[in-house]
C-alpha cells in the first residue's frame, strides 16, 4: 500500500542519515551507486 512505501522510504532516509529524496540521490551519486553521466 502507500502507506508502506512511505514508510520504508522514511526507513531509507532515516538510514542514511538524509532528510528527503533529493538528499538521498545526491548521497547515492557521491558513493558511486548511480551514474550521473546522464544528466
Amino acid at each position: 500500500t502507500e502507506n508502506t512505501v512511505k514508510i520504508h522510504l522514511r526507513n531509507i532516509l532515516e538510514k542514511l542519515h538524509v532528510k528527503n529524496r533529493i538528499q538521498a540521490a545526491v548521497h547515492a551519486v557521491r558513493e558511486g551507486l548511480v551514474d550521473d553521466t546522464n544528466q
